[in-house]
């Protein structure tokens, strides 16, 4: 099986703004837990950065990590953010690329690449 244990560059957009940054994994088996760190652009509003620890599974090509919680970087004034789940493939080119969704329904795409252990 592969393992994705190690940093991943993180880009992703969803419509309104933009988020990019790093992931970073520890895989033990199937199970992944790890942290993803990003600056988030969304469209006439000053970036903020966000800091999600993340659960989930991988299974050799399959990616799918939810936030467990979230902590709010550089923000003028706390507000709530909505966890992330992200869904993802690892393809030929060393990327899981894939998907994202929260429960208010802000969906995004997304781009993680190898950078390092």
């Amino acid at each position: 099986m592969k393992i994705i244990t190690g940093r991943w560059s993180f880009k992703e957009d969803f419509g309104f703004g933009t988020d990019e940054g790093f992931a970073e994994f520890t895989q033990v088996g199937d199970k992944i837990t790890g942290v993803v760190v990003y600056t988030e652009r969304i469209d006439d509003e000053v970036p903020f950065r966000v800091q999600q620890n993340v659960e989930g599974s991988f299974d050799g090509l399959n990616l799918k990590v939810t936030g467990t919680n979230v902590e709010l970087l550089d923000v003028e004034k706390p507000f709530e953010y909505h966890l992330d789940t992200w869904e993802g493939i690892l393809n030929t080119n060393n990327q899981i690329v894939g998907h994202s969704y929260d429960n208010h329904d802000c969906f995004g795409v997304f781009v993680m690449e190898h950078i390092g252990e």
